[in-house]
């Protein structure tokens, strides 16, 4: 779904930017959802496999053992596998919905960037800002809701179908004419969120609070608040024509 809050004029688009950033693990962080991830997961195991498992979850969210994944969510799963045990995709969907209604419960500690509303707020009349999320409708907009950032958007896109749709994002917001240096993909999974950049030539920017990298990126930063003073002179820039 998307949602577009002043649908852009032709020429309008031409005129600015666009950044896009994810929605989890870049517009708020907290490792609370991902634990709760995995105990929703250790239900469906047996007892000491269970244990075992959200043992070595702790150890990667701690930093004490980091596995090597896309983002969390990515990681929850992939620390199963040394236990040989699977879960039918119900279970999975079961755990993970279960995540996100508690998620929206009120009682999940979340943490929005420190300054993100103001720093979004002044980028508004100079930038299209989009968010483009692969969750759905029904669990991306309330959440964007909660953290008080659904008015500072000009475009919503939920159920994105990354990576490959934050390519057709770009193409519904500036109608195939843009030049690649005027769009700036944001994100903590790199497949999803900076493979499809690099490969059209667009300004990327990881996010990896462990400073797990797998591959380029035009930066390279443990948490959003770093990329505000590249994003400001890429935007001045963008306005005098010097990009590139």
């Amino acid at each position: 779904m998307t949602i577009y809050r002043e649908r852009p004029r032709r020429l309008e688009v031409l005129a600015k930017p666009v950044i896009i950033f994810d929605l989890d693990g870049t517009l708020y962080r907290g490792d609370a959802p991902y634990w709760y991830y995995a105990e929703q997961v250790s239900r469906f195991l047996p007892p000491e496999v269970g244990q075992a498992y959200l043992k070595r979850v702790r150890n990667h969210l701690t930093g004490k053992q980091p596995v090597e994944a896309s983002d969390n969510w990515e990681a929850v799963v992939r620390l199963m596998e040394p236990f040989g045990e699977t879960l039918d995709p119900d279970q999975w969907q079961e755990a993970f919905m279960a995540t996100r209604r508690y998620m929206l419960s009120g009682q999940c500690p979340l943490e929005l960037p420190f300054g993100l509303k103001p720093f979004l707020h002044d980028l508004k009349d100079q930038v299209i800002l989009a968010v483009a999320s692969n969750s759905p409708d029904e669990a991306a907009w309330p959440l964007l809701e909660q953290l008080g950032l659904t008015g500072l958007f000009d475009v919503i896109k939920t159920a994105a179908g990354k990576p490959e749709g934050l390519v057709t994002l770009v193409s519904e917001i500036t109608h195939d004419d843009y030049a690649p240096d005027q769009i700036f993909s944001i994100g903590d999974h790199y497949n999803n969120d900076i493979v499809p950049g690099i490969q059209h030539g667009w300004i990327t920017g990881h996010i990896s609070p462990r400073r797990i990298f797998p591959g380029p990126a035009t930066y390279q930063v443990t948490a959003l608040e770093e990329l505000y003073s590249p994003i400001q002179t890429w935007v001045q820039r963008c306005k005098e024509g010097t990009n590139g």
